[in-house]
């Protein structure tokens, strides 16, 4: 019972605000989910430290509740440290629909049609990040998108949001729409609500009810533009997110380095399952580099050209 009670306040905790944000502690320490001795690395000592715990000769507070937790049901038991030792042994539950990456000017001079190849189906491409300035373009997306329809592949759009404020949101919708014009995307464009740089937590995060406008303004600005609107966020910011309105009201882009899916909400449409840190194919394509990776739960060119969204 007290280590249900123990995730409990966790969580209590945690939804005061964003805790345990991406600002706060970095994305790749809140993937890490199962490096319970905080070491660095998910092993064999990980499962035998729950082991311990649960045999009362160890204690599992604070930050550690949530890596210990690894099947995010609220408790911490036997299953937790066997989900630890399916990672190690790469043992997955099978996936079922398609593979993509995500890029950026960060990646470089990258090579898309090596991407298709290697078995990869789609990418989600980033136009720019904050306010509506040439200066904050992505140096590489047009590059980026003419690769793709070179290649034959798949692309959507994801914008890296600074916005503070309800007026900032405003300044981005016209940034990403200011470089959309004239292209016809088949995937989603996403709205990257996220604090990888802590810039969110240096500048006075917005509240909860803030935020939601924020994120509400983006995607019905670019919804209302003829566009298929999408929310990616890491699976932290959306289980404290409060506007479970418009979690359910937008397709989202689950942010989540772990070996399963945690979320399981109606409207998870793409799961980001790896970058730097893979638990499930290697964190790199060979000729290309290390890569974000996605995986998604449906037919985006199809659904996007039969409601006509994106200019189809």
């Amino acid at each position: 019972m007290k280590k249900i009670v123990s995730i409990l306040l966790c969580l209590i905790i945690a939804s005061c605000g964003f805790a345990v944000s991406a600002g706060a502690v970095g994305l790749e320490d809140i993937y890490k989910i199962g490096d319970v001795n905080l070491d660095g690395a998910v092993d064999v000592r990980d499962a035998t430290e729950i082991q311990r715990y649960l045999a009362d000769l160890v204690d599992i507070d604070g930050e550690i509740l949530e890596k210990a937790d690894t099947n995010y049901d609220l408790s911490i038991d036997v299953r937790d440290a066997t989900h630890i030792q399916k990672i190690i042994a790469k043992i997955y539950v099978p996936l079922t629909g398609k593979k993509g990456v995500d890029v950026s000017n960060h990646n470089g001079d990258i090579d898309i049609a090596k991407i298709k190849a290697a078995g990869y189906d789609f990418v989600m491409i980033r136009c720019g990040f904050g306010d509506d300035l040439a200066s904050q373009d992505d140096k590489r997306f047009e590059k980026n998108v003419k690769k793709c329809e070179e290649a034959g592949m798949p692309w959507g759009v994801y914008l890296y949001s600074y916005a503070l404020t309800v007026s900032e949101a405003e300044s981005e919708v016209a940034h990403t729409l200011r470089l959309l014009k004239g292209k016809k995307p088949t995937m989603p464009i996403a709205f990257d609500m996220e604090d990888a740089d802590g810039y969110k937590e240096k500048n006075g995060m917005p509240s909860q009810k803030n935020l939601a406008k924020i994120c509400k303004t983006y995607l019905e600005g670019i919804e209302e533009a003829g566009f298929y609107p999408m929310l990616y966020m890491s699976l932290s910011w959306v289980k404290n997110f409060e506007d479970k309105e418009l979690l359910g009201a937008y397709d989202i882009w689950l942010a989540q380095w772990n070996s399963e899916c945690s979320y399981n909400g109606e409207t998870l449409g793409i799961w980001q399952y790896g970058g730097e840190t893979n638990y499930i194919d290697g964190n790199s394509i060979s000729g290309v580099g290390v890569i974000d990776k996605d995986f998604c739960y449906k037919d985006y060119p199809l659904l996007i050209k039969n409601q006509h969204y994106n200019g189809w």
